[in-house]
């Protein structure tokens, strides 16, 4: 895996029509060299990477749905082995009463 720092990273510059350093601010960057706007591709190359996605096979995902009503039932789990747990606390407390 390549890795990444700050020093080696580069967005595309329309202005300078080459991928350079830039400044980072909260909602956008710029150049370090002429202070435009820069984006993360430049146009050749975000099209070629949104081909590249469109030939990669989908991921194996749950819809929202399943996600959700998984969720559900992980909660009910949850909910049914805590009423199970204070059931034997409140038969434990029952049983040393009786002691």
């Amino acid at each position: 895996m390549e890795s990444n720092n700050f020093y080696d990273d580069r967005k595309f510059c329309t202005d300078c029509n080459d991928y350079v350093p830039y400044l980072a601010s909260i909602d956008r960057s710029y150049c370090v060299q002429c202070g435009a706007e820069v984006r993360l591709f430049s146009t050749e190359d975000w099209e070629r990477f949104q081909n590249g996605l469109g030939n990669r096979p989908m991921a194996d995902r749950k819809s929202k749905t399943q996600g959700r009503a998984g969720a559900i039932r992980d909660t009910q789990a949850a909910e049914a082995e805590e009423a199970s747990q204070r059931d034997e606390i409140e038969q434990s407390g029952d049983q040393r009463e009786s002691a």
